[in-house]
């Protein structure tokens, strides 16, 4: 039986592995056409913007907020 994950935690997980795929591609990739290829700096886009996306998620959030 599988533990139970509330969204946030499966969202989490979710991204991390995205970022991991994502992060391999890249790397093989540059490996294969060079850093200054279109398709490695696409890559490295849609890197950062799930990267964005992971830490919105981790950051701290406060206790009490007026909105």
């Amino acid at each position: 039986m599988l533990p139970l994950m509330n969204s946030d935690s499966h969202t989490q997980d979710h991204l991390c592995y995205q970022i991991e795929q994502l992060r391999h591609q890249m790397v093989s990739l540059g490996t294969a056409h060079g850093l200054l290829h279109p398709d490695v700096q696409q890559c490295s886009r849609d890197l950062d913007l799930l990267l964005v996306q992971y830490y919105l998620i981790r950051r701290p959030r406060p206790a009490f907020s007026s909105c």
